[in-house]
């Protein structure tokens, strides 16, 4: 399994024994791998029903109501990961089910997820995964499913990689312009709990708004020893308008943390509950409970 972190090296845990461990069948990896080989496309909507329906324990969805009618618009969650049991994919997975079952049945747009195209800390086990190979399999597994790559902010070369970033928002407008959906994370990693953005996350959702694009906010958790998915309202008109970079991506994750249990708001936990005028416990409090 790749694993991810932001900061430091990546380790294997053990999950509860409470919570679920979801894991991708063999017989689809296996599919998956002929199809790299050959270069070709899978049906995302099939397979992302194929992976849920032979998962024992379903997620819970909630907020259906909030999906626009058609598209085209932006989904933007959490990226939720908790290692050894939920990979990213699975709230992925879900939303692609979702939009394929609940949306317009005579023409249900495809799908687009913005993933990153290499990083620089994956380990698969002890072993370290040499970028340019990871960026060589995640190009492929891109054009498996339509995901758009954008180039990663984590590698010493990330400042020479503007032409691509260009190229990779340029591909999201025409998305758009096809009236299909696109989602992404403005985290671009990260595990249970909130991280603040990497530098330009909020210049991109600034620019998608620009664009008349309605963006839906989606809170990715567990709960009762379940995925839970909280699909929230379409965010007001010009919430990023005249913002800078970094309280464009703010103004995103602290409305992400509506969305998810408030043990998982990490570095936006304060800041969420203040906006909220949520009272906080003084440092003589805590040490009395």
């Amino acid at each position: 399994m790749l694993v991810r972190q932001r900061w430091g090296r990546a380790t294997r845990t053990e999950a509860p024994s409470h919570t679920p461990v979801y894991r991708l069948p063999v017989t689809m990896i296996a599919k998956a791998l002929v199809a790299f080989a050959r270069g070709r496309q899978r049906d995302v909507w099939k397979d992302a029903s194929d992976l849920l329906g032979k998962q024992r324990i379903q997620p819970m969805i909630s907020g259906l109501e909030h999906l626009p009618e058609k598209g085209p618009f932006l989904i933007i969650a959490n990226h939720y990961e908790r290692k050894d049991a939920v990979w990213v994919g699975w709230g992925a997975i879900t939303l692609l089910n979702t939009i394929g079952n609940t949306h317009t049945r005579d023409a249900v747009p495809m799908m687009h997820w913005v993933m990153t195209d290499t990083w620089a800390d994956c380990y698969v086990g002890p072993f370290h995964v040499d970028p340019q190979y990871l960026g060589w399999v995640l190009k492929g597994f891109a054009r498996l499913y339509g995901i758009i790559r954008m180039p990663a902010h984590d590698l010493p070369n990330h400042k020479e990689q503007r032409q691509r970033s260009a190229m990779a928002l340029r591909e999201i407008f025409d998305a758009f312009d096809r009236g299909e959906v696109v989602a992404l994370h403005p985290e671009a990693g990260g595990f249970e709990t909130l991280i603040q953005p990497p530098r330009g996350a909020g210049r991109v959702l600034a620019c998608i708004e620009r664009k008349n694009v309605a963006i839906v906010p989606v809170g990715v958790s567990e709960e009762h020893g379940r995925l839970r998915i909280r699909i929230g309202e379409v965010m007001p008109a010009r919430s990023f308008a005249g913002k800078s970079d970094r309280e464009a991506a703010d103004t995103a994750m602290l409305t992400l943390c509506g969305l998810i249990p408030e043990e998982t708001r990490g570095v936006y936990a304060e800041r969420y509950a203040e906006l909220q005028g949520i009272p906080q416990a003084t440092p003589m409090e805590l040490v009395s409970a």
